[in-house]
């Protein structure tokens, strides 16, 4: 499909394995110059950029660890100069989170780099890509990647997580609210189960079996698809929008 975005410059943090890598490879396949955001394995994150450019695309990888400070204005000065302003960003990163502790042996540092690795990172790449929409009088567009457990509530010893999830996702809509005068547009994304290192290829499904039963697992590049579209001309429309993604398993 054209979506109309190609020549357009896209981070993507996170993005070189599960749903970023999903969103990477959707937009690089509109004509997106993709900078692909990657903490870790860089070998592995350098080979899936390859596979960007395959395409046809000037696409980079930007290894740093976006939670730290000062590191999201690194990668916004890296990604201007080696390709141009930008003009989409999705927060996908995510980490940190202490899954599976009952709420009361969670500490104070482990609640703290929960929100680091969810919330705090996502808000300084959308600040500093505000400034730099306002600055030169652009427009652009933000998806945030969201969780069902932030909506649903119903992941047990998870409560971490579900806070964090839960801010970014009034974050999004609060943000939306704010910049869409300046043709700033703010989405988000609430993936089911996606196939990815949490959820692997054949990881047992028999808790979610009725959910499964009615359109099966996700593919990274499905949530893929709707990242895209909502950067798109297309979605001309979608402002503040919490797309639901989880294939029925939140109704």
């Amino acid at each position: 499909m054209d979506l109309g975005l190609k020549g357009k410059v896209a981070i993507v943090t996170g993005g070189s394995k599960g749903i970023g890598s999903g969103c990477a490879q959707v937009l690089a396949e509109e004509g997106c110059h993709v900078a692909v955001v990657y903490r870790s394995d860089v070998e592995g994150s350098e080979a899936f950029v390859q596979s960007l450019r395959d395409l046809g695309t000037e696409s980079i990888g930007v290894c740093a660890d976006i939670t730290q400070e000062g590191m999201p204005d690194y990668v916004f000065d890296t990604v201007i100069e080696k390709l141009g302003p930008v003009d989409i960003l999705i927060n996908n990163a995510n980490g940190g989170q202490p899954r599976g502790k009952s709420f009361d042996t969670v500490s104070l540092e482990e609640w703290r780099r929960g929100f680091e690795g969810t919330l705090h990172h996502a808000f300084a790449m959308s600040n500093r890509f505000v400034r730099e929409c306002r600055q030169n009088k652009r427009g652009g567009h933000i998806v945030n990647v969201l969780a069902k457990a932030a909506i649903m509530t119903n992941s047990r010893n998870n409560t971490t997580y579900i806070a964090a999830k839960g801010a970014l996702t009034t974050m999004t809509r609060g943000l939306a609210n704010e910049v869409i005068d300046d043709g700033i547009y703010v989405n988000g994304i609430v993936p089911g189960y996606v196939q990815t290192r949490v959820y692997p290829p054949g990881a047992p499904n028999t808790v979610y079996k009725e959910q499964f039963l009615r359109v099966g697992w996700a593919q990274p590049r499905d949530m893929g698809t709707v990242a895209a579209f909502l950067c798109s001309p297309v979605a001309c429309q979608v402002v503040g929008a919490i797309v639901d993604c989880s294939g029925g398993t939140m109704l």
